[in-house]
Formats: structure tokens, C-alpha cells, sequence
């Protein structure tokens, strides 16, 4: 067995964290470290965490980063953008998994995107935009 002195793990999806776990138990390491926003799991698996990477060791007060200027200050907001008249006739007509699909490449969705970045951009504004879907 090869023995790493370190393995990394952000936030994942079901699928990777039991394809994480296989590599764990096969792979040696000094360190593991996880690094999360959360410790909120949507599949109640929390108690996993200390198999995967072991006890938490240390958590910081988001709002706290932001006071003393470690981390940008958030500014969230909800944009709600109508589907188009053919995507909507076509999501009412459905009732299959292609419900998601359409909601999701939505193209009045993609515009109003399209139209924050490039106000963000002019602004010289640090952005990240984050999909709901691997299809976004």
C-alpha cells in the first residue's frame, strides 16, 4: 500500500461520499481533512463524518469571519424568472423527470445569470454563481 501524507474532502454528493469511504478504506493517510459550510448532512449521516475524517477539531462563526474582514460580506437574494411559454406548456404537459430538466435549463433563468454577472463584472464584484443542477 502506497501511504499519503495527506487527503482532502470538501462538501460531496451520496454517490462520492461511498466512493470516498471505499478509498478510505483502502488508502493510508496521515492526515484526512473535510472541510464543510455545514455540518448538515440531507441524508441524516452525520454520525459518518467521524469514519470519513475523524472528529471536528475546529469551527468558525461565519458572521464573525465577515465582521473582522476574513471573508466577503453576503448579499443573497431570490430571483424568480418565469419559464418561457413553450417550456411551460411543455413542464404542465409532463409528469416525468423531464419536469427537472426543463425548470432547470430554463432560458429566462440563464438570462437573468447572464445579466447579473455582467452587472457584477462591471462592478469589478468577486462572484460565484452556484447551479442547483449538474445540467445549469
Amino acid at each position: 500500500f502506497e501511504f499519503y501524507e495527506q487527503m482532502d474532502k470538501e462538501e460531496e454528493e451520496e454517490e462520492e461520499t461511498q466512493t470516498f469511504r471505499r478509498v478510505l478504506t483502502i488508502v493510508q493517510a496521515h492526515c484526512k481533512l473535510g472541510l464543510t459550510a455545514t455540518l448538515v448532512r440531507e441524508d441524516d449521516k452525520i454520525v459518518d463524518l467521524n469514519f470519513l475524517i475523524g472528529p471536528k477539531l475546529y469551527e468558525a462563526n461565519w458572521m464573525e469571519l465577515q465582521n473582522n474582514g476574513y471573508i466577503a460580506k453576503v448579499q443573497c437574494a431570490e430571483v424568480w424568472c418565469p419559464m418561457s411559454p413553450e417550456f411551460y406548456r411543455e413542464y404542465v404537459a409532463i409528469k416525468t423527470k423531464k419536469r427537472i430538466l426543463l425548470y432547470t435549463v430554463n432560458p429566462n433563468k440563464f438570462r437573468a445569470c447572464q445579466f447579473l454577472i455582467k452587472f457584477h463584472e462591471r462592478r469589478n464584484d468577486k462572484i460565484i454563481v452556484f447551479a442547483d443542477n449538474v445540467f445549469a
